[in-house]
């Protein structure tokens, strides 16, 4: 059987008195997606966190491609996590003096790919996300939907096995939230990766392929159901999968 892209097993984190993760337990297989909802203080982005070894839990094991995380040296870590796992945050966080080219572009600069490598990459992802018209703009004039799609391109860059978003359709508008959803959920399918995505917004959740919602520390699935239209119904939502 193939080993899963992501396997989480008995996650338990604490900061300062309090415990946001209770003997954990989640798994993403290649070429799927899987949410994690929760309201804000819930957890769901220290666990991003943990997954991306860049903050230690005080029990459990996290896998990322056959690799446990944990027992990776501090000099080892940020290389590993450069070419294993991209990120996408919740307002895109480019850096506006770049242009949307240049944004893309970083990961593999930083990984040593040749400048023509690394510039031809990024153009190619950005042209295959729809923003390929807006590569040489700076990132300071793009709208929300089009930064979304450069963080996008920018986290795929290296071809990672492993896509984390954390609220990535926080900051934008309804249409743009649809738009920015059917990008990145179709990302799992279109190039073979696991894509873990946490949100408080019910309608962005159940997009997944895998559904799970954060309280009280554990992990619980969501019901089938499809939500309603507006994130304040997350707290329905989730006394519904209880």
């Amino acid at each position: 059987m193939t080993e899963p892209t992501l396997e989480v097993r008995s996650l338990t984190c604490s900061i300062g008195r309090r415990t946001l993760l209770r003997q954990a337990d989640l798994t993403a297989p290649a070429g799927t997606s899987l949410s994690v909802m929760g309201p804000s203080g819930s957890g769901k982005s220290t666990l991003l966190s943990c997954i991306a070894g860049l903050h230690t839990p005080q029990a459990g094991t996290i896998r990322v491609g056959g690799t446990d995380i944990a027992a990776l040296r501090p000099s080892r870590a940020a290389a590993w996590r450069l070419r294993t796992i991209g990120f996408v945050y919740q307002s895109g966080e480019l850096l506006p003096e770049l242009s949307a080219v240049e944004n893309a572009a970083l990961p593999l600069l930083i990984a040593g790919r040749g400048r023509r490598e690394a510039y031809g990459t990024a153009e190619g992802l950005l042209g295959e996300l729809g923003v390929g018209e807006i590569a040489d703009s700076p990132a300071s004039v793009l709208s929300g939907g089009e930064r979304q799609r450069v963080a996008v391109a920018r986290a795929l860059s290296t071809r990672p096995p492993l896509i984390l978003a954390d609220e990535p359709t926080g900051a934008l508008d309804e249409s743009t939230t649809d738009d920015v959803c059917e990008t990145l959920f179709g990302l799992p399918a279109r190039y073979r990766c696991a894509l873990v995505v946490v949100t408080h917004n019910p309608v962005v959740a159940h997009r997944a392929d895998l559904r799970l919602t954060l309280r009280g520390g554990a992990l619980h699935s969501l019901p089938e159901s499809t939500p309603g239209p507006t994130p304040d119904s997350a707290t329905d939502t989730q006394t519904a999968g209880e």
